[in-house]
């Protein structure tokens, strides 16, 4: 059944062991160091003795065989650089969320000044002092002078001291009835 002994075998170890020790057992090394020996004795040096579990070849013991587990596999490192990705674009939604309410935070505020401003505005140009366009007669005379004497503006000027005359009396009155 296993007496052939020419074919290589691999072995393949999961180890949950912490230390990353594989551990076998006594019939395992014994096995190892008897075909240790048997290539030694091959190779034209003393020939193997018998061993026992609780004998000692030579003074010096082979050193101790340790199998270690690869740190980081491949799949290890994509699924962290995957995990970070994840992390980085969960930043990154929170923020541009952030930003957006913030910024929706604004304009509404700027909204709201906007109309008290345009409110205010309007409050003030309604409050007209004058409930009608002052010096209305005046106004005509000049016009009418002008069209008569397009080409003589100077014969006008009577018409035009009169309408600046009555512009500068409401304007006083305006002005006396703010204090």
């Amino acid at each position: 059944m296993g007496a052939q002994q020419g074919k290589t075998r691999k072995l393949t170890l999961e180890n949950d062991d912490p230390t990353s020790v594989i551990k076998v057992s006594d019939d395992v090394v014994q096995r190892l160091r008897c075909a240790e020996a048997k290539r030694r004795g091959s190779s034209g040096q003393a020939p193997p003795q018998q061993l026992h579990s609780h004998q000692i070849i030579s003074n010096n013991p082979p050193p101790p065989f340790y199998h270690y587990e690869p740190t980081f596999t491949s799949l290890q490192i994509r699924q962290e650089a995957a995990e970070k990705l994840r992390k980085n674009d969960e930043y990154w939604t929170r923020r541009i969320h952030d930003l957006e309410k913030n910024n929706e935070k604004m304009r509404i505020l700027m909204e709201e000044e906007y109309k008290k401003a345009m409110d205010e505005m309007n409050s003030k140009t309604s409050k007209s002092p004058f409930s009608e366009m002052p010096c209305i007669m005046n106004r005509k005379k000049v016009m009418e002078c002008y069209q008569q004497y397009p080409n003589e503006p100077m014969r006008c000027a009577k018409e035009v001291q009169a309408f600046a005359a009555c512009v500068d009396m409401k304007s006083i009155k305006v002005v006396e009835n703010k204090r």
